[in-house]
């Protein structure tokens, strides 16, 4: 339910456990996501089962007619090039289109050279979107994300990687007594529960080098790393649909979201790190110059000096503003 609720954060859920227990999740955002448009499937991206499928689901006359009216970016001159380079009759009957040919047909489409397809059918949540139901889940100190522009893999099959990172807070998964990384995955807004380990997008969050960000170990660190996949084709590994298959394309991007956000997240690390040795070095000078002072004063036989001014200059702390004054 966590899950859901961060990758969906228009929503509101009311959940009701088996001791009576009720637990409600509140909305982190107002804005419904718009309805996807239905888009035709591109040629790189369907296979010799798709082209059988549709062979016997359809109304057309002929095999060519139904490449045009089924297929994105399939012109009567595409078709004909790819009779052309098959030797296969597509003004047979549809019903009449053999495997070996279907297949055939389809090794012609991945050489081919097709404009890329449209992406009217891909709803990513949105950055804005995935900030808010980080925060209203997690809590955390620090939130990072990122939208990727939509690209292709297999040549011709949309889609976006969106990423968030969340440091601190309720970021994590609990270990006992100790917070540990905490790897979200998802495709199409939907979490992937389970087969975490062969997934593609655990294998590209692994590759990244998480020590050059500011986390020594990942596994160990008290992050939540969330990524979600949105396509009309996600190339799951296995009929579970529980991970998703690593193809080059999908990793790199994966790859890249990932690194983008992280820079965000180590130059929190570095702020914070710094203000704490900013704050140790502070009540150092504050626990010593009031000391040197008065001890100063009693070698020299003179009263102790006002010392506001010179702990402001040490220590910068802001309670001291206004009192420090140029040399």
């Amino acid at each position: 339910i966590r899950r859901t609720m961060i990758a969906n954060p228009h929503t509101k859920i009311t959940f009701r456990d088996p001791t009576g227990h009720k637990y409600i999740f509140n909305r982190a955002a107002d804005i419904i996501p718009p309805l996807p448009k239905e888009v035709l499937p591109h040629p790189k991206g369907v296979t010799a089962d798709d082209l059988i499928f549709m062979a016997k689901h359809t109304d057309k006359r002929r095999f060519r007619s139904l490449l045009t009216s089924n297929l994105s970016r399939m012109s009567t001159k595409r078709v004909n090039e790819i009779q052309g380079i098959t030797g296969i009759d597509l003004n047979k009957r549809p019903k009449d289109m053999k495997w070996e040919e279907a297949e055939q047909i389809v090794e012609t489409f991945a050489k081919m050279d097709f404009m890329a397809p449209p992406t009217s059918g891909l709803i990513p949540i949105g950055k804005e979107q995935i900030e808010k139901g980080i925060r209203e889940i997690l809590n955390p100190e620090f939130v990072a994300t990122t939208t990727r522009k939509p690209k292709t893999f297999r040549g011709g099959v949309s889609f976006i990687i969106e990423a968030g990172i969340s440091y601190g807070g309720d970021s994590g998964r609990m270990v006992g007594d100790q917070r540990k990384a905490e790897i979200m995955r998802f495709a199409n807004r939907v979490p992937l529960a389970f087969d975490q380990g062969s997934c593609a997008i655990t294998e590209a969050l692994k590759s990244v080098d998480w020590k050059r960000y500011g986390i020594r170990d990942l596994d160990n660190a008290p992050i939540t790393v969330f990524v979600n996949i949105v396509s009309t084709n996600v190339p799951y590994l296995s009929t579970g649909k529980q991970s998703v298959a690593p193809e080059p394309d999908i990793l790199h991007e994966v790859r890249q979201a990932t690194m983008k956000i992280a820079r965000n997240m180590q130059k929190y690390i570095r702020a914070k790190k710094a203000a704490k040795e900013e704050e140790m070095r502070s009540k150092i000078f504050e626990s010593l110059v009031p000391v040197i002072i008065r001890e100063a004063a009693v070698l020299a036989e003179k009263d102790v000096p006002e010392y506001d001014v010179v702990l402001a200059k040490v220590t910068r702390r802001s309670k001291y503003e206004g009192v420090v004054q140029d040399e």
